[in-house]
Parts: C-alpha cells; sequence; structure tokens
C-alpha cells in the first residue's frame, strides 16, 4: 500500500478510497473498463453496436479477456506507471492511469473509468485528483477522450481541461470493424 495516498475526509465520507493498484485488482481493472466501454461508447449515429465494442474489449468469444487481465497485472507488477483505484464497500468501481508518454515527450492521462452506477459521486474527481497530484501541477497533461462522450469533456473541462482541435486516431481506438472510436485530445495547462 502505498502511505503517500492522500485520502481527504470529503473522501472518507463518501464511503470510498482511492489506493494504489495491486496485481490482484487487475481483473476488477478490466471489468470496469469493459463495463464503462460498453456502457458508453456504442453510437448509432457513427453505426458503432454494442457488439464492436463488446468484440474490441473481450474478443469474439471473450477470447481476449485473460490477456487483457494478463496485461493489466503485468502493467501493475511492473510499476513502470502507477494506477490507482477507487473502492466502495471492498468493490473496485473506478480507476485511473497517469504516465509519462516517451513517444510524445508528454504527461497523461492513459485510462480514467468509473463504473456506471458509481459516477456521480465524487469518484471519478478524487482519481483524477490524484492522477494529477501524482504527475505535477507545473507540467501539461494530455489526454484523449472519444469526441461524443459529452459528459467525460464536461467533466475534463470543470477539472482545468482544455481542446487541443488535435483529432487522434490511434491503435487504442481502433475497432475490430475497421472503424474507430473518434477521439480528441485535450490538456490542463501547466501552473506557471
Amino acid at each position: 500500500m502505498d502511505m503517500n495516498i492522500q485520502k481527504s475526509p470529503e473522501t472518507l465520507r463518501q464511503n470510498f478510497v482511492i489506493d494504489t493498484a495491486i496485481p490482484n485488482d487487475a481483473a476488477e481493472i478490466f471489468n470496469v473498463q469493459r463495463q464503462t466501454w460498453i456502457d458508453i461508447y456504442p453510437n448509432s449515429d457513427l453505426g458503432i453496436t454494442v457488439e464492436d465494442i463488446r468484440t474490441r474489449i473481450e474478443g469474439i468469444n471473450g477470447e481476449l479477456t485473460s490477456t487483457k487481465i494478463a496485461r493489466w497485472h503485468d502493467t501493475i507488477n511492473s510499476g513502470e506507471r502507477k494506477v490507482f483505484v477507487a473502492k466502495a464497500s471492498n468493490k473496485l468501481v473506478g480507476f485511473v492511469m497517469p504516465f509519462f508518454d516517451a513517444n510524445s515527450n508528454q504527461n497523461r492521462i492513459g485510462a480514467i473509468y468509473v463504473l456506471p452506477e458509481a459516477q456521480g459521486k465524487g469518484i471519478g474527481r478524487e482519481l483524477l485528483n490524484q492522477a494529477l497530484n501524482s504527475i505535477g501541477n507545473d507540467k501539461d497533461i494530455y489526454l484523449h477522450v472519444v469526441s461524443y462522450n459529452q459528459n467525460a469533456i464536461n467533466f475534463y473541462t470543470q477539472n482545468g481541461f482544455i481542446k487541443t482541435e488535435k483529432n487522434i486516431t490511434d491503435g487504442v481506438a481502433a475497432l475490430t470493424n475497421g472503424k474507430h472510436l473518434p477521439e480528441i485530445e485535450m490538456v490542463r495547462p501547466a501552473d506557471k
């Protein structure tokens, strides 16, 4: 357990805690990612179905699940990237992964997800704060967000992020049918 994790009185009052992920959290982290992708990313206007999302995250018959859980386990175990988790009543309900991307020379929020039923309770804000604190306020911090996920865009905007007007097409958002989840870049400028 990381003793540097800040547990604010507000966090404790809301009956959840933020902590550093351990390898045994990998399956629950994957489950949060899977559930939120399936809930948020289908888009009938773009022809992106629930099945498209499910296939992207799980595989056609669930064959990707064990590989993705193992990848989360290895990421946490290696310590190369910090992963912070939110737990309520001993159930993992959200996570965030801040990191430095050497390829783009950027400090980034690589993923932040909170289960749909746990949203609106301050969990995402606390996870984001933990990630921002781990990177530091003296650096620009970038992230990618699906362009039609207006709730997420509003959340990031309320927390100091602005759109860079850069559209992103990368393998992270590629679907198995050749479509892509359209993403935009946002940045939280450093405190000067």
